[in-house]
């Protein structure tokens, strides 16, 4: 997937769009969920600083209900239909590119109705193209068909697999998931990977700039995962400061190559002034091997980089 900032080639947002589909689909994500992680891919798939989602709320309104990037400000935000792009997208039921605001938008269709929008705002490439706004379209009845579905049907509630603060899977999921992969490997010989890794600097960091701060720096580091990993790996905080990438299908060399990218993904992103930033250990599982003991090899390496990158 390209980075942050580079808007994807055509085929490249296709298969990511159609990868998002069934991520979602396999999540059981709420209607909420879905709305911050198609921002996310959103903003990334379309080389923009920000994405929105806009819904709309009494018989004038739209609400943003889901931020990201330098739209963050916005989440909260209340504002007229007839006075913002996309209140205007959701009045015509088509997409709008304010080229005059920097921002194009796309109608959430359910039926005859536009429940809301979602748009994106400051490309790093001097403006948004029609392709971009055909990503947007795309995107638009993901969220529309989750709304639907999560507001007709309740979800059960997910506490016991997923992370309250940044919505990876948690602790529990990991060992259940590493447990499946093990059998799978002992079974029919499929190959995975796995990556658990840290922060260097973040105790010092959070005592600096404040647990507010601390816990955003976590939520930054969910979504750089979220949006990088695969659809059939899978991303954990395991606690703290603490995460894992399990990586199916993956040897070591390209789990390798796939943390490296991720290491610098973190670095660029200037976490806490840039005093943040992450170890890894990676590891591929080997025949027969116990939950134990694929989880000590993986720590093994974790402190192995940790002594190798130390000044």
């Amino acid at each position: 997937m390209a980075d942050m900032g580079e808007p994807a080639p055509r085929t490249e947002r296709l298969l990511a769009i159609i990868e998002l589909q069934n991520a979602i689909a396999g999540a059981g994500m709420n209607g909420d969920e879905v709305m911050r992680f198609v921002t996310e891919r959103a903003a990334g798939l379309t080389g923009a600083t920000g994405a929105v989602v806009e819904l709309v709320e009494g018989d004038d309104d739209v609400v943003c209900r889901a931020a990201t990037g330098v739209a963050k400000s916005q989440l909260g935000t209340r504002r007229s239909q007839k006075s913002s792009p996309g209140g205007k997208c959701v009045a015509q039921r088509k997409p709008v590119r304010d080229d005059a605001s920097g921002s194009a938008y796309a109608p959430l269709l359910h039926g005859e109705y536009a429940v809301g929008a979602i748009g994106i705002v400051a490309s790093e490439t001097g403006g948004f193209t029609d392709e971009d706004v055909e990503t947007l379209r795309l995107l638009g009845p993901i969220i529309s068909i989750a709304l639907h579905r999560t507001r007709s049907y309740p979800q059960p509630r997910r506490d016991n697999t997923h992370d309250a603060l940044t919505g990876l899977l948690n602790r529990r999921a990991f060992e259940e998931r590493v447990d499946v992969e093990l059998a799978r490997r002992t079974r029919y010989g499929q190959s995975f990977s796995l990556a658990v890794l840290d922060l260097d600097g973040f105790n010092t960091a959070n005592d600096r700039f404040g647990e507010a701060a601390g816990d955003e720096l976590l939520r930054s580091i969910a979504t750089i995962m979220n949006t990088h990993t695969r659809v059939m790996d899978a991303a954990f905080r395991l606690g703290g400061d603490e995460f894992a990438i399990l990586m199916p299908g993956t040897a070591l060399d390209g789990a390798k190559t796939f943390t490296e990218r991720c290491r610098q993904y973190i670095h660029e992103a200037k976490l806490c002034e840039g005093t943040v930033s992450a170890s890894f250990g990676v590891v591929e599982a080997v025949e027969k091997e116990t939950f134990a003991a694929l989880t000590e090899r993986a720590d093994q390496a974790l402190r192995e980089d940790k002594r190798t990158r130390r000044p």
